[in-house]
């Protein structure tokens, strides 16, 4: 216990009251001096002296019947609200203010100097208020005598914290304005008078709130709102003013409140984030107006814990395969980790963003990356990309990925997938947060034609992605841990911290299960050649040594449809079901050339299928045609029809004469030896 020590009375002792705080100021020769502090909202800061008796006050002690507060305040009653915060911050907030709290505690601690210089004079005096009296009046200026004991009492039992001496000006303004209907509250109309207004009467707010709640939407405002207000609730009409300008006026002579008073009632009675996202909708509210709610890595502890998915467009558009046209850009899809912020996986699809991509995004996490790599022709190391498995959580919008197709083919399913609201790019700001972003050239409209084929710019892609998890700066969400200290900030480089502390949920499973999940299911032909895809042929050694197609040889049937998977931004590799057996295939080329030709998507194989039915169709009308010009033209030279043999019985005769025709013929023609 010490000077200040806030005590109680539970039942009431000698001359304290039962439940009422006080505060030890002094315990010393014989008497004990205690003060009692008020003061509040509305009422006036005091500070009264109790003396008492140290034998009483000790036995009080001693016997429980004083006791000492669990709870001992920083500052005065008056001061409560500022018990959490830091007073010498206040000033901060205001900038613009003519005169400093700082400075306004440093003028009451002068005052109070002459006291502080005698304290204990002044505690040890039969009647300590007597000589604080005296102080005050000899001060210059002259001091108020209750003010200055308010200011001492205070300073000292407070651990002479100059703060305890801070006006309390916040409890300003806080009377309640319905007990002055009658008056015009705030400040002076200066165009139109001192008394220009009506105070805020019960049926002014009422006919504020009605008219906020018929008239408020989203794309109002408070002003559209309070112009509505005005003549649908208040009835009031528009006049001119001496100035030249409109002015309200009520016909019946009724009040009606200002632009203002309106404002400060709607906003009393709803708040303003309800008013904010009333006007402004809730996806403005959250991404301009709102606080911050914290960051989404707060509620992981470990790798795949849980993912967001998302598409973005490619500013690009790709070149046809066929004329070089222009196709659509391409739609990326990314998966992102919460924890570690690496992006774990890629998918595509062409125009729009569909099931497909989500499916190939999830493919990819699911199997090696140097694996994934490889069907683009890519070559990289397993810890250039190392995550492997899929998420326990998935979080999507509420698009393609959201459809039950997505993971339809995968058993067990993801346990939990979460959708995002439509058009809300916070609600998976993990993944939004990392979209490239394309700057924008205003004017007339324009596209940006690639010269890239679209296997090309999806390499591009992966490539874009693969610099992002070594460049990409985490730095947010390193906790300060000693072995953290050195981790470079690149998402690779948190993913493997933690991946060695085996804090990882990936759930794993094997490339055969992925393709069946979530790759494209496709029907292919089967000849004894290969695989076909089109009029692209797909072989290997896996293929070879079955003896599928020896038995396709030997079978009258030369063609048969066979289940296979595809990736559809790249039909460089196919996989198909082989007596149960899935096996990877590679595209073959017709003859020794660039083996770069292979690596097509299955749009442009479609685009090439299709030219070449065209072109098939016209084909065989011109092999008629042709076969009939050929006729004609040999005709015409020779004068003897095409089919200028007859057919006779027996074998030729070789006499001399024949024999000597074909000596002649030999001559002009080969002139060669006769083969032996």
């Amino acid at each position: 216990m010490h000077c200040g020590s806030q005590l109680f009375a539970p039942d009431g002792y000698k001359s304290l009251h039962a439940g009422e705080p006080y505060h030890l100021l002094r315990n010393k020769k014989g008497r004990v001096l205690l003060l009692r502090f008020v003061g509040g909202l509305k009422v006036v800061p005091a500070a009264y002296l109790i003396q008492m008796a140290q034998v009483e006050f000790e036995d009080g002690i001693e016997s429980d019947l004083i006791v000492v507060s669990l709870a001992q305040p920083a500052l005065p009653p008056w001061l409560a609200a500022f018990e959490t915060i830091d007073p010498s911050k206040i000033d901060l907030l205001r900038p613009r203010a003519k005169k400093s709290h700082a400075s306004r505690v440093e003028d009451r601690v002068i005052v109070l100097l002459p006291a502080l210089q005698q304290i204990d004079a002044i505690l040890d005096a039969s009647d300590p208020n007597q000589e604080l009296n005296r102080i005050a009046r000899s001060c210059r200026p002259r001091q108020n005598e209750t003010r200055f004991r308010l200011w001492f009492y205070t300073y000292l039992c407070f651990g002479q914290n100059v703060w305890a001496l801070l006006p309390p000006f916040h409890n300003i303004g806080r009377h309640d304005r319905l007990s002055f209907p009658d008056s015009k509250q705030g400040r002076h109309n200066k165009a139109f008078g001192k008394h220009y207004g009506f105070g805020c009467r019960q049926e002014v707010i009422d006919g504020c709130l009605r008219g906020w709640v018929k008239h408020c939407g989203l794309g109002q405002t408070m002003k559209s709102v309070y112009a509505r207000t005005m003549e649908y609730e208040f009835h009031c009409r528009t006049i001119k003013t001496r100035f030249g300008t409109d002015d309200f006026v009520q016909p019946e002579g009724k009040p009606f409140p200002s632009y203002w008073q309106f404002r400060y009632r709607v906003l009393q009675k709803f708040g303003l984030k309800v008013v904010q996202i009333t006007l402004y909708g809730t996806v403005r509210h959250r991404a301009r107006l709102a606080a911050s709610q914290g960051a989404f890595s707060e509620a992981v502890a470990n790798l795949l814990e849980r993912v967001e998915a998302d598409a973005y467009n490619t500013k690009e558009r790709p070149k046809g395969f066929v004329e070089g046209s222009t196709l659509p850009a391409l739609s990326v899809v990314i998966g992102r980790d919460w924890l570690s912020g690496m992006k774990l996986g890629i998918g595509f699809s062409f125009g729009a963003e569909r099931n497909s991509a989500y499916r190939a995004m999830l493919f990819s996490m699911a199997v090696p990356k140097d694996f994934f790599c490889a069907l683009f022709g890519i070559t990289i190391n397993r810890e250039d990309w190392p995550n492997v498995g899929l998420p326990g959580f998935l979080s999507v919008d509420r698009g393609p990925g959201a459809s039950d197709r997505l993971v339809e083919n995968y058993d067990p399913k993801l346990p939990i997938r979460e959708i995002a609201p439509s058009w809300s790019p916070q609600s998976k700001a993990t993944v939004e947060s990392s979209h490239p972003r394309d700057i924008k050239i205003e004017g007339a409209p324009y596209y940006i034609q690639s010269e890239l084929t679209p296997v090309e710019l999806a390499k591009q892609e992966v490539y874009r992605l693969l610099n992002y998890n070594h460049t990409a700066d985490m730095s947010d969400r390193f906790q300060p841990v000693g072995d953290l200290a050195l981790v470079p900030p690149d998402p690779a480089s948190l993913w493997e911290y933690y991946d060695r502390k085996c804090r990882n949920d990936a759930v794993p499973i094997s490339i055969a299960d992925a393709v069946r999940a979530f790759l494209i299911p496709v029907e292919l032909s089967m000849t004894e050649k290969g695989i076909w895809l089109h009029e692209q042929c797909y072989m290997s050694e896996a293929l070879k040594a079955t003896d599928v197609l020896a038995k396709l040889k030997r079978s009258p049937q030369t063609t048969v449809t066979v289940k296979g998977y595809m990736l559809e931004m790249c039909v460089r590799h196919l996989w198909v079901e082989i007596q149960g057996e899935l096996l990877l295939l590679d595209a073959q080329l017709r003859l020794r050339d660039d083996e770069q030709l292979l690596f097509l998507s299955s749009a442009e194989l479609d685009q090439w299928h299709e030219t070449r039915t065209v072109v098939a169709s016209a084909f065989g009308p011109h092999q008629h045609a042709a076969t009939t010009k050929t006729l004609r033209t040999f005709e015409e030279d020779v004068g003897k029809r095409w089919e200028a043999g007859r057919i006779r019985r027996g074998k030729p005769k070789k006499d001399k004469l024949a024999e000597r025709e074909f000596a002649e013929a030999r001559k002009y023609t080969s002139g060669g030896k006769k083969a032996a």
